[in-house]
């Protein structure tokens, strides 16, 4: 059993509450200053209580908090038991991902709370008579349900914003229905919706190629697969020819020759052109030679300074060497040319004689378009039939996952039929319930396995469904039976926590409290903390109510005397 035994913080920064089997209210109560009794602080009470049983902090409203009211320091502590052992759990918004647990006296420090909380799930469950069992968060999320989830539904417990997918787990676990087949076939509804995606996009990639439904492509990749098989006998009828195959080869040779001469006249006409273009009047003439010679006459000395006449002389015996080297070169490019392109004449034409033959008979033109064409639709055959494969290889997977999840939801079917009496025992529960606070057995509760994605129907009826007030009143005889119902305590923790969820018409509320009040004793076994505005039980509802209120008040919150002793604005989501 999971019982809270104090909620203090070290240094002092709130009262400290302490709680007790059985009943537990958190008042939310006028004051002189005002007869508002919301906005006091019995939420952020409740979720200091979750935050040291390690709830994930960004989804925790303590992460709101700034820092200047209330120190990222602080000790939140939790005293509270797991059967009989005591534990008390020390965690600090600043080191929110250390906390410390004290368990029988010894202290354990944590490097991250997924250790910390492996370790509250086995102490837990050590007793557990089955092997597979929820984690301890996922446990206690129909246990201490946020305020925000409204209350709309028994199986969705967190905020409504934060649109977590429902978990049957822990409302399988506690009607004694095995978890196994639901976890595998919750596994499983993830690979066939990978399998579904993929299978989709390929089909579209097959209904865009084909430009119809999947269910013709098997007869496009037939007619595809024939069409290909034809053209290749056509292009071997034609490959075969023995004439064909000598003049094939020599055309063959003949223009890996002509490709040879090709680029050797390229190279050549690169160099011939490098030549022309050193060729002309590109070198200093003799009037830039006698300006710069008189430019450094004056500056030379007698000894070294030589005649004009001797200097242009020298000039133009290095032009006429140039020139002479220059010709000689070109003159022999020149010829090579034209030895090339007589060459090059000689086997084009050879070649194009060889090649008459079929181009007479059309031989070369049809081959080359059977050549085409049957690259072109091989080259769809290939794609599409890969695509076919693909997409069947696929459809055959999801089958398979599908026919693994049919037989888990089997397996789930058969748990419940197997847990029948228990279910019985709880419907029971509530019944009694409903007939006490509303006056009637216009009621029931079914849980049933479905093919659907949801894998599991948990549903239960009341009278007047629908409405906001009976929608909670809902989820207060649900959560309520399952503490109450001796089949499904076996295996409950003990804790039921309910923050607001009274937010029903007067008679309901009334009526609810009695029902608590009448079965007080039943829960000295377990742990029901409920918040409650004093506000909503008129003075002349207090003479129906059967509820001691003050007995069983643990905190009372009021506008003076707020939970933190201050006001505050919650921080925004970073």
């Amino acid at each position: 059993m999971l019982r809270i035994n104090k909620l203090y913080s070290m240094p002092e920064s709130f009262e400290p509450v302490s709680f007790y089997s059985g009943i537990n209210l958190i008042l939310g109560e006028k004051d002189d200053t005002s007869n508002k009794t919301n906005g006091v602080g019995k939420t952020l009470l409740i979720e200091f209580i979750n935050f040291c049983l390690l709830k994930e902090f960004k989804s925790s409203r303590v992460s709101k908090i700034p820092h200047s009211d209330f120190s990222k320091d602080i000790l939140i502590c939790l005293d509270f038991n797991i059967g009989d052992i005591n534990i008390i759990s020390q965690r600090s918004i600043g080191k929110h991902n250390e906390p410390t647990l004290i368990i029988n006296g010894k202290t354990i420090e944590f490097s991250g709370v997924d250790d910390a909380l492996s370790h509250l799930s086995n102490l837990t469950f050590k007793n557990s008579k089955v092997f597979l069992h929820p984690s301890f968060r996922t446990m206690l999320g129909p246990l201490i349900r946020d305020e925000r989830s409204e209350f709309k539904s028994i199986v969705e417990c967190f905020d409504t914003k934060l649109h977590i997918p429902a978990d049957y787990t822990p409302h399988l676990y506690l009607l004694g229905i095995d978890i196994s087949p639901y976890k595998e076939a919750k596994i499983l509804q993830r690979e066939i919706d990978d399998l579904s995606t993929t299978k989709n996009k390929i089909k579209k990639d097959i209904e865009f190629l084909t430009g119809s439904k999947i269910s013709s492509a098997k007869a496009e990749v037939n007619d595809l697969k024939s069409k290909v098989e034809h053209i290749k006998k056509a292009m071997d009828a034609l490959d075969s020819d023995s004439s064909y195959e000598m003049i094939k080869d020599e055309v063959a040779e003949l223009e890996s020759s002509l490709e040879e001469l090709r680029n050797k006249r390229t190279i050549l006409k690169l160099e011939l052109s490098r030549i022309n273009s050193l060729v002309g009047d590109v070198y200093i003439n003799d009037e830039e030679v006698i300006e710069v010679y008189n430019k450094f006459k004056v500056g030379l000395g007698d000894a070294i300074k030589k005649e004009l006449d001797d200097v242009i002389s020298f000039k133009k015996k290095i032009d006429h060497f140039q020139h002479t080297l220059l010709n000689t070169r070109k003159e022999t490019l020149l010829s090579e040319l034209r030895k090339i392109s007589d060459k090059l004449y000689t086997v084009n034409k050879l070649c194009k004689e060889k090649a008459s033959v079929f181009e007479q008979a059309g031989g070369f033109k049809s081959l080359k378009i059977l050549i085409m064409t049957y690259q072109k639709k091989l080259e769809e055959y290939s794609q599409l039939s890969s695509l076919i494969k693909k997409f069947e290889e696929f459809d055959s997977k999801w089958k398979l996952k599908k026919s693994e999840r049919s037989s888990m939801i089997i397996s789930l079917d058969l748990s419940i039929m197997d847990n029948e009496t228990t279910i019985e025992s709880f419907e029971e529960t509530i019944l009694s319930m409903h007939e006490y606070v509303f006056g009637n057995r216009k009621c029931s509760f079914e849980i049933k396995a479905t093919e659907k994605k949801e894998i599991i129907s948990m549903d239960l009826r009341i009278d007047d469904d629908g409405s906001h007030s009976n929608e909670r009143e809902k989820v207060f005889f649900y959560d309520l039976a399952l503490l109450l119902t001796e089949e499904t305590f076996e295996r409950h923790p003990g804790l039921l926590i309910h923050d607001n969820i009274f937010d029903v018409d007067q008679d309901t509320l009334i009526k609810s409290l009695n029902y608590l009040a009448e079965k007080s004793s039943c829960l000295n076994d377990a742990q029901y903390i409920l918040t409650l505005n004093s506000d909503k039980i008129s003075e002349i509802d207090k003479r129906e109510l059967k509820l001691d209120i003050n007995f069983f008040k643990r905190a009372s919150l009021t506008k003076t005397s707020r939970f933190l002793g201050r006001r505050y604005q919650e921080k925004s989501r970073s």
